[in-house]
């Protein structure tokens, strides 16, 4: 149906839009009936779950207590789009009873206060506040130690006390570093306490029972702080809410020597509001952190001895060093190891110049055992601070950087344990390390705080899957069984066709593995359906590839790869393919920029070592082909009629976006990459993308409006007209952002905007507002779940595929849900949870959970379902793919550039003026580092792959 065959349902949408501007969270918009449960597509209106589940009465009644709290709320505030209140519960698919990692927490205090810790003179060094907060905690002031027992510390600027503190409250600290004896001369810092809430529980009562619909985050964030505190004092915490280095725990390596990782096991912990109550989410978690080092130079010299006498530049990245030469504790960040040694290294003393080495043996009375041996760096940009590597040493703290593929295999080996095993640990090990159990609780007891030690059991259900997926032939509609399907005997939907190609085989001479691998390649895509030319293809080689220590980053072996491909392309071949003789992190971005970008044609890479050493060549061959039919406009599979009912009742374009940011190694000021991906007809299959680059680490789309106008242009380019109805399902934004992506001027009002200017585009188009919903998944979540009854189990104690559950540990007032369509192959699996932040379509929960259940089958890269809805998982695709373009910014391994100084550092700066001043040069080091990315991007995508999945 054209948009245009009801003007009127969207002109009175549009007006609404507009007349309430920019309204935030609570406001109400009329599209209808003023109350009432959403209609669904897939049956009647939602409603309770109620016969079949087991569950016990309490818990029974609380669910139709919220079930009845959400129908009063949203008979008096109706209809609204932003964050709209859950219209209902889902009602599809077999009821099953799990166990959830929640624990319910329950408060008997009516009272609690939140201050605002206040250090003059101010310090903005983070781990000068941390140690002024811990010597407050030692310090014998009277006042102090009247309320300490009764006070929780976020470690930063916030303190929760059970107890009101006596205002105004001010104690003074004298500041000594760990391990310095105070001294009379001392600093002296006050440290203040400003009211910023005393926080009655009937406030809390009305939003958990959906009376109110008010801000609690500063309030959870208390508890958090409160239940938080023994595990910040007693383990390393990474991140908000992880903690790690709990003394029973042992360490698992990852790569051997000095200079490796090791991977430390931990927990989650985290406060998390749900109808009628606060739970406690307790998670097992693990992360890769630097072995201890006792001395620097040891790791150095066996560096030397194993490679090229230098440490790994990710090892020098942000690590935390610590020294004790001066008399005490202090801890510094490795900025860089210098390439001249400390009897090497000079700088002006005293109006002579000395060596750093004379200087340590003058000035600290060390006489260094190997002075030929390198300095690290524990300065700044501007200002040089050397330190011998014999007086470093490296403490246990997080890796963040990015591990390599024998540490990623190790780490989720060591990772992947089953549901029953996580739980287990939890019980007997987590609560009593965390201090969540009697009588380790007694700061919780101050609180009026008691946490039950049973997880909590919750009403779930089992989706089915699709009715079948459609192939060449409607006689071959296949069935998916436990989340998968097989292709044996099984053509692409539509597959596509191929005149000319290529091969382009990079530094190898091995011919007869060569014309094995590409007359397999061929065979493997004609047996999925692909018509190829009977003509063989043009084959080109590259010279023989130097060692990589000859050429790092490859810059001369991609610009001969450019040249051989670009001399075969004279030919229009359909596509290249690449054969690497073995896995290379520079060449294959390399590949990739070459055809994505400069030259303009599909690339498919091979990786010789890794084919010839296969077991099953014909399975990976029918991967690839699944990749390359989609990349060149083919159909591998669709869904059924009924499936996609929910779809295509009006004309739909569904949308998927993500941002992908710079990392730890990236060169500072790198840009981010925003990508936008959308179905172009009713198939929902072909999804070509819109890439930018924008501001460093900004999650939010800036060029948004322009990129949804390329997608809209598509669509109409391919259906003929413009969808009716605009899903998008947006990755990567967390939870305390969702209220971001619906602001004035953000996301939400960008897409808007993009509906305003395709109309005006189009020739004869009246007035076009289709309606529009926005969907966030997120994967960063610590809910785990596992079915209480092993009859549900999957083979390896999971919940099985199309798992959903949307009641008890869920929202209070919002529209979500957790859904695992996948099958859990290893480990604990992990539900996407997804939440409608805006929603003009009047979808019941059953039309989007199941929905979106079916849609995870659409996937094109995999005869599976998959845990992220394949339009998100596209998008970050797509971003991942961009990365190569940016290869050299993203993933550098240069050393910072070294700066003018010739210092000998450690003393004071010089004012705020200096500080200003390398603040200044600091900002504009990443705006050149900004321009030069922007200027390598250039436009992009080539024009002839622009609406074709490239990515994929």
């Amino acid at each position: 149906m054209n948009t245009n065959s009801n003007p009127n349902r969207i002109r009175t949408l549009s007006r609404g839009i507009r007349g309430r501007g920019g309204v935030q969270r609570g406001t109400v918009a009329q599209r209808g009936p003023a109350a009432g449960p959403a209609r669904s597509t897939y049956g009647p209106p939602a409603r309770p779950q109620q016969a079949g589940a087991p569950q016990g009465g309490e818990v029974d009644e609380l669910l139709r207590s919220h079930e009845q709290a959400l129908d009063k709320r949203r008979r008096e505030v109706g209809i609204r789009y932003e964050r709209p209140i859950r219209p209902g519960f889902g009602t599809l698919g077999d009821p099953v009873t799990l166990t959830a990692n929640f624990f319910a927490l329950k408060i008997t205090n009516s009272l609690v206060n939140t201050y605002h810790v206040k250090v003059e003179p101010a310090r903005n060094a983070k781990d000068v506040q941390r140690r002024l907060l811990r010597l407050l905690e030692e310090t014998d002031d009277q006042p102090w130690q009247s309320v300490k027992s009764f006070v929780a510390f976020d470690g930063r600027e916030t303190l929760v006390s059970a107890k009101e503190l006596p205002q105004p409250m001010q104690i003074s600290v004298s500041f000594f570093e760990e391990g310095e004896t105070p001294s009379p001369n001392s600093p002296e810092y006050t440290v203040s306490f400003q009211l910023l809430r005393k926080w009655e529980m009937s406030e809390l009562n009305k939003y958990l029972h959906c009376d109110a619909d008010v801000d609690i985050s500063p309030l959870i964030s208390a508890y958090n702080i409160v239940i938080q505190q023994h595990a910040s004092s007693t383990a390393t915490r990474v991140g908000n809410s992880r903690y790690f280095g709990f003394p029973d725990y042992k360490a698992n390596e990852l790569s051997p020597g000095l200079t490796g990782l090791q991977a430390l096991r931990g927990f989650f912990l985290s406060v998390r509001p749900v109808f009628g109550e606060l739970m406690v989410n307790v998670g097992v978690c693990m992360t890769p952190f630097y072995k201890p080092i006792g001395r620097l130079d040891l790791a150095y010299n066996e560096s030397a001895d194993r490679s090229k006498g230098a440490i790994p530049q990710r090892f020098a990245q942000n690590v935390k060093v610590t020294t004790t030469y001066l008399g005490y504790t202090k801890r510094r960040t490795l900025l860089r190891i210098t390439s001249s040694s400390a009897e090497k290294t000079t700088f002006l003393k005293d109006g002579r110049q000395i060596s750093v080495a004379q200087h340590f043996q003058e000035a600290h009375d060390i006489a260094l055992k190997r002075p030929d041996l390198p300095l690290a760096d524990l300065g700044t940009e501007r200002r040089a601070v050397y330190v011998p590597l014999e007086l470093c040493t490296i403490e246990s703290q997080p890796f963040r950087g990015l591990l390599d593929d024998r540490e990623t295999t190790k780490m989720l080996n060591h990772a992947c344990q089953p549901p029953a095993a996580n739980f287990e640990e939890i019980i007997k090990r987590g609560l009593p390390s965390l201090a969540l159990t009697k009588p380790k609780a007694s700061l919780l007891d101050k609180f009026g705080i008691s946490i039950s030690q049973t997880m909590t059991d919750i009403p779930g259900r089992e989706l089915p899957p699709p009715k079948s997926l459609l192939y060449r032939s409607s006689s071959l509609a296949i069935q998916p069984a436990k989340g998968s399907w097989n292709l044996a005997n099984v053509k692409f939907h539509t597959g596509a066709s191929v005149a000319k190609w290529a091969v382009v085989v990079v530094g190898t001479s091995r011919d007869e593995d060569v014309s094995k691998v590409w007359k397999g390649f061929k065979e493997g895509c004609q047996n999925s359906g692909m018509m190829f030319d009977e003509s063989p293809p043009t084959i080109a080689r590259t010279s023989q590839l130097p060692r990589q220590s000859q050429d790092r980053d490859r810059s001369k072996d991609i610009k001969e790869i450019k040249q051989t491909i670009q001399d075969i392309s004279r030919d229009n071949p359909t596509f290249v393919l690449v054969l690497l003789p073995f896995r290379d992190t520079k060449l294959y971005p390399g590949v990739k920029r070459i055809c994505d970008v400069e030259l303009g044609i599909h690339s498919v890479t091979i990786v010789l070592d890794k084919i010839l050493k296969s077991k099953g060549p014909q399975q990976y061959y029918a991967n690839i082909a699944l990749k390359l039919n989609q990349k060149l406009g083919g159909i591998n599979h669709t869904l059924d009629a009924k499936s996609t009912r929910w779809l295509t009742t009006k004309s739909t374009m569904l949308v998927g976006m993500d941002v992908t940011h710079p990392g730890p190694a990236s060169k500072a000021g790198t840009p981010s990459i925003a990508a936008v991906v959308a179905t172009i007809d009713e198939t929902f299959v072909q999804c070509p993308v819109s890439l930018r680059c924008q501001k460093s680490k900004q999650e939010m789309i800036d060029d948004l409006t322009e990129m949804m106008l390329e997608r809209l242009r598509a669509y109409k380019k391919t259906s003929g007209s413009l969808p009716e109805r605009v899903i998008v399902y947006r990755d990567g934004v967390s939870e305390g952002q969702f209220d971001t992506v619906l602001e004035r001027g953000s996301e939400k009002d960008k897409i808007l905007d993009a509906f305003k200017a395709i109309q005006k585009e189009t020739e004869g188009l009246a007035e076009y507002r289709p309606h529009l919903s926005i969907i966030i998944c997120g994967k960063r979540h610590h809910a785990r779940t596992r079915p209480t009854n092993s009859k549900n189990e999957s083979r390896n104690g999971n919940t099985r595929p199309g798992t959903v559950f949307d009641r008890r540990i869920t929202a209070v007032f919002d529209f979500d849900f957790y859904l695992q369509a996948h099958d859990g192959l290893k480990g604990h699996v992990r539900p996407t949870h997804y939440t409608v932040v805006y929603d003009e379509n009047g979808f019941s929960a059953n039309d989007i959970q199941q929905g979106t259940h079916t849609a995870s089958y659409l996937y094109a890269r995999a005869t599976k379902a998959v845990s992220l809805v394949p339009l998100a998982y596209y998008a970050d695709l797509a971003c991942e793919r961009a990365r190569c373009y940016l290869e050299g910014f993203l993933n550098s391994e240069q050393p910072p550039a070294s700066g003018s100084s010739s210092k000998k550092g450690g003393g004071k700066g010089k004012g705020k003026g200096v500080a200003k001043e390398a603040a200044d040069e600091r900002e504009a080091a990443k705006q050149r580092v900004y321009d030069a990315a922007l200027q390598a991007w250039g436009n992009g995508v080539h024009a002839n792959l622009k609406e074709m999945m490239f990515y994929i």
